[in-house]
């Protein structure tokens, strides 16, 4: 289906000497018309496409780091049917035109870049219907350097990520943004009571424990065409939309972690407008109280055991109403 990615130059020169690939000029044999099953669904792509820009300003410099995942549909059956891959993109070709365009691009937005990678292959091939589009950038921050960032030094903002993701087809666009391990933790003002108790139940009632989670956030746009997406200020809107997540986090008194979900995103769509709904997941990230007790001590509350499995897993989408 598709072709692996382009070896170095000098794998190249090393295998350019060897006996080239002979192709049959037999046909594929053609499938019965009687068939007794039916490719119901087809989409092919490439992922892991990784890409560095550096964008070189007269008085300083910036470091663009993403991932793409490419997923193209269309008339492809052949190739699945018949192994006719007449009509078949190479991934390989994906992947270069990732850097392609890129070069062209000026990456101010990642949702932009997206737009345009998958408009490109709606233009280019006609046979494509829908051409779906995955970006995730790493983040990198300027080193403060005497009292200001410095110009072309950086430090990773770890495993927080900022996503974009765009669905197109010949009608429109679907665009959704996102942030993805954005890991945060309180040390009170979070509590958890009044859940059903049978017996099944060990788990006690807390007035007063830890909230840690790593927030996946993920926002669809009202804008359905590249013309309309044209007029959102996606940067802006991921400011303020980080900063909301982070501000009801840290201020909002918890009875439950589905509790501060809905008011994140409650927060969000009453202040961003651009936006049509909102998905929040919140893995809860257990902090365990240590029982002291056998070694003549008593716990303040202060000594705790994180536990990375089993955990709570919470999500929900908050719409905006009629």
């Amino acid at each position: 289906m598709s072709s692996p990615d382009s070896k170095s130059s000098a794998t190249s020169s090393a295998t350019s000497s060897a006996k080239p690939e002979t192709r049959s000029n037999a046909k594929p044999s053609s499938k019965s018309t009687n068939k007794s099953s039916v490719l119901v669904h087809n989409a092919y792509g490439k992922s892991g496409v990784r890409l560095t820009k550096v964008i070189r300003h007269a008085d300083y410099q910036e470091l663009k780091e993403l991932t793409a995942n490419i997923q193209l549909e269309g008339g492809f059956e052949g190739s699945y049917l018949e192994g006719d891959n007449s009509q078949i993109i190479a991934t390989d070709s994906m992947k270069n035109t990732v850097y392609v365009l890129a070069a062209e691009h000026p990456l101010t937005t990642l949702e932009g870049f997206a737009q345009d990678l998958a408009l490109h292959f709606l233009k280019t091939y006609s046979h494509v219907t829908e051409a779906t589009v995955h970006l995730v950038e790493d983040l990198w921050l300027r080193i403060p350097a005497d009292g200001k960032p410095h110009p072309h030094a950086f430090v990773s903002a770890g495993n927080e990520k900022r996503i974009a993701s765009v669905v197109a087809d010949r009608e429109g666009i679907s665009l959704q943004s996102g942030i993805d391990n954005l890991v945060v933790a309180k040390t009170t003002d979070s509590q958890f009571w009044g859940f059903i108790r049978d017996q099944y139940t060990t788990l006690p009632e807390v007035r007063d424990r830890i909230m840690a989670t790593s927030i996946e956030a993920s926002w669809l746009y009202r804008a359905e065409t590249k013309i309309e997406a044209e007029k959102i200020d996606f940067n802006k809107n991921y400011d303020t939309i980080r900063k909301i997540i982070l501000d009801v986090f840290a201020t909002h008194n918890s009875l439950a972690v589905q509790q501060t979900l809905y008011e994140m995103g409650e927060a969000v769509l009453a202040a961003v407008s651009d936006i049509e709904e909102i998905t929040i997941t919140m893995p809860n990230q257990h902090r365990i109280a240590f029982n002291l007790e056998p070694f003549g001590k008593k716990n303040q509350n202060e000594i705790f055991f994180p536990i990375d499995e089993p955990f709570g897993l919470i999500s929900g989408t908050i719409k905006r109403g009629a």
